[in-house]
């Protein structure tokens, strides 16, 4: 049994990335969907507590695409008679955090070749799936159990350019398909 850090599933983006469904994305995300109608503000809160109590007490597994998501959404309004802000809601995913250490992790030590290929599916697959934002973290600890050293060194120096170039590249040639992608790295 897999215990979430929160009773909210993962929202799957891509064939294998995931985003955390929060309560704040979710409430800014109906909220922004009633600008411009007669819908009050406020009920986009109401509404992202029904999708949350959903989601938490109804809701079976523990990851969610994220266009079955925005369907039920859409769905639920639609049926509430909300149509217009079903038709306004932008489908723009969450934020897609992507863990190095993970990545190095499963790749294991010393495997440079194997990490760069599974970062390489992972970017891929938030690309194609849609995400606006990745965040990389971790990289610290992911050069440290790449490298196999508990001190840092200046092989240690060159492995972080090396992926930082690597996703750098990735976000220059994103940009042509989708120039608002924003990419942060944190170490």
């Amino acid at each position: 049994m897999i215990a979430l850090p929160h009773a909210l599933p993962f929202i799957r983006i891509g064939s294998s990335s995931l985003a955390l469904c929060k309560t704040e994305w979710l409430t800014e995300t109906l909220t922004n969907a009633t600008e411009g109608t007669d819908v009050p503000g406020w009920m986009a809160e109401d509404i992202s507590r029904g999708v949350e109590s959903y989601l938490v007490n109804h809701y079976r597994g523990s990851v969610i695409d994220s266009e079955e998501l925005f369907d039920r959404i859409e769905k639920t309004l639609s049926t509430l008679g909300l149509n217009q802000v079903a038709a306004n809601i932008d489908k723009t995913p969450p934020p897609v955090r992507i863990s190095l250490n993970e990545l190095a992790r499963r790749a294991g030590s010393g495997y440079e070749l194997v990490f760069f290929q599974l970062l390489g599916q992972q970017l891929q697959s938030a690309l194609f799936g849609g995400a606006q934002r990745l965040e990389f973290y971790g990289m610290r600890s992911c050069v440290k159990r790449m490298t196999s050293t508990r001190k840092w060194s200046s092989r240690c120096d060159k492995l972080r350019e090396e992926i930082d170039g690597c996703i750098e590249r990735f976000r220059e040639e994103a940009a042509l398909l989708n120039p608002e992608l924003t990419v942060v790295i944190a170490s």
